[in-house]
């Protein structure tokens, strides 16, 4: 077979997905010309597509051996030794491809991605890249489309919407920057007119391309993150509830919780109503009839009625009721906490009909931030300022409260990672991580454990359950009773003679 001629199959065959076919043609090619460099650099770009970078990188060096002058090899290279954290090396083939071919814009492109990433990011390089590869080719959509990508790398995410917006007006159709477009909208357009928007362009989007993975992988994105919803909502009635009881009176107690109650299943009910209008016909109820996503539903709805009755028990006047209350409230946590993690896992390991998801440490991750830099310090200024509370001793749910939520995010988010460990290269960076998150999560771990000790242990204000009669404090000792007098045995001399037979008394006796 020509070289062109499996060249221009291999093509086909990629864009339509079938790679190993592809790889095979051009295999069969090689075959017959062994050192034909544009079959290597072919099968180079196949090889990094398919995250083989070692061999992508082995077929580019034997392509630049053939040809040192080939900048697709050189393009390859570049490529291939970034994603193997080799970034001085990656720049240098970078600079070659284009020095080789100034007013190619894809080889432009390749130099803004190179210096957008890695771990000394050079921005002025970048957007000098970016800007030369725009003027090369200023109406095509994919150079937009790669722009856009660039600035979301530099956090730019003005620049990058403009190329967004520049590139729908030259393609509106382009599944790239119309996925862009949805993902922008979900990020910055709040939790439910983003996710609106962001539904719309997505659901428009697989209208035309039923077969597009970034789209559908977004889609199942909004989906799952609504659903742990569900939990988080469980979450903060609990820690809203624990940090109230701590101060206000039981009287204001009485009347803020049912109005907490009733918001709960409203906001439960909420993301039901508006997933249902939003996602394609069939898709929430598909998803939710899985047997562990049944079983996180009926942990969450579990969890939400514990928290209520423990919320209910801590308002009381009653000490022994406000620390069974706190347990309670904290074993609603724990329910929520497993509900969260299997809704987790569904998400992470997805069915026959969702593609693999690219964003579940990037979430949980992002929800450890949050936790630790708007949470956690409340939770130091009330340990400092406890001892003015009302019960002190329901700063220990709180405490417990917080811990479990951050157990189960740094779980969740250990668990992402470890999905894509294939992307970790072994070094010192990557074990300080695991330790750092190892030692989080003994120190959650830990803080549940404390604060379960002080609901016990810790001091409570409140009357007991049973009266106990209080001790007597009286200083009067009881007077003893007198004694009674004792007498000899004959107090009169008893007579000895006998009396007369008539019973008569005689002159004697007289």
């Amino acid at each position: 077979m020509p070289v062109q001629v499996a060249l221009e199959r291999a093509r086909v065959a990629q864009e339509i997905g079938r790679i190993e076919e592809a790889r095979r043609i051009l295999g069969t090619a090689l075959l017959a010309a062994p050192e034909d460099p544009s079959l290597l650099v072919a099968l180079a770009d196949i090889a990094y597509e398919l995250d083989e970078y070692d061999d992508s990188l082995r077929l580019a060096g034997q392509a630049l051996r053939a040809n040192p002058d080939s900048s697709g090899a050189h393009h390859t290279a570049a490529l291939a030794y970034a994603m193997l954290d080799e970034w001085d090396l990656a720049r240098e083939h970078g600079h070659t491809a284009a020095r080789l071919r100034p007013r190619d814009a894809a080889t432009a492109l390749l130099l803004a991605w190179l210096h957008s990433g890695g771990p000394r990011r050079d921005t002025e390089q970048a957007r000098a890249a970016v800007a030369h590869a725009t003027a090369l080719a200023p109406h095509d959509a994919h150079v937009h489309f790669s722009a856009a990508q660039t600035y979301q790398r530099l956090s730019d995410s003005g620049a990058a919407e403009r190329h967004i917006a520049a590139g729908l007006t030259i393609d509106p159709t382009h599944t790239g920057l119309l996925g862009m477009q949805a993902r922008a909208e979900f990020a910055v357009g709040g939790v439910d007119g983003g996710r609106a928007a962001a539904i719309a362009t997505l659901r428009g989007l697989l209208a035309n391309v039923p077969t597009d993975r970034q789209a559908r992988r977004l889609l199942a994105e909004v989906h799952w993150r609504a659903l742990l919803r569900l939990a988080a909502w469980v979450w903060a009635f609990a820690g809203c509830y624990a940090a109230l009881a701590m101060w206000l009176p039981t009287a204001v107690l009485r009347v803020l919780s049912p109005v907490m109650f009733v918001a709960l299943p409203f906001a439960w009910f909420g993301v039901f109503r508006k997933l249902r209008e939003q996602l394609p016909p069939g898709y929430l109820r598909a998803r939710v009839m899985r047997p562990r996503v049944v079983i996180a539903l009926v942990a969450v709805a579990g969890s939400a009625v514990l928290v209520d009755l423990g919320a209910v028990a801590m308002r009381s006047e009653f000490v022994t009721l406000v620390r069974l209350g706190s347990i309670v409230l904290v074993s609603g946590v724990l329910g929520a906490a497993f509900g969260h993690l299997l809704l987790f896992t569904a998400w992470m390991r997805p069915g026959s009909d969702d593609p693999d998801p690219d964003d579940g440490e990037d979430f949980a991750g992002f929800q450890v931030i949050v936790l630790g830099l708007f949470v956690v310090p409340l939770v130091i200024v009330s340990a400092f300022l406890r001892g003015w509370a009302r019960q002190p001793a329901v700063f220990g749910a709180l405490v417990a409260i917080v811990g479990v939520v951050l157990l189960t995010l740094l779980i969740e988010a250990a668990f992402a990672g470890w999905r894509d460990r294939h992307n970790y290269r072994r070094s010192w960076q990557t074990l300080v991580i695991v330790l750092v998150v190892l030692a989080m999560m003994a120190s959650s771990g830990g803080a549940v454990w404390w604060g379960g000790g002080e609901i016990v242990r810790g001091e409570t204000h409140g009357r007991e359950l049973v009266d106990k009669p209080a001790p007597s404090t009286s200083t009067t000792t009881r007077r003893p009773l007198p004694t009674l007098p004792t007498f000899p045995t004959r107090l009169l001399p008893t007579p000895t003679g006998s009396l007369p037979s008539g019973g008569a008394p005689t002159a004697a006796d007289r």
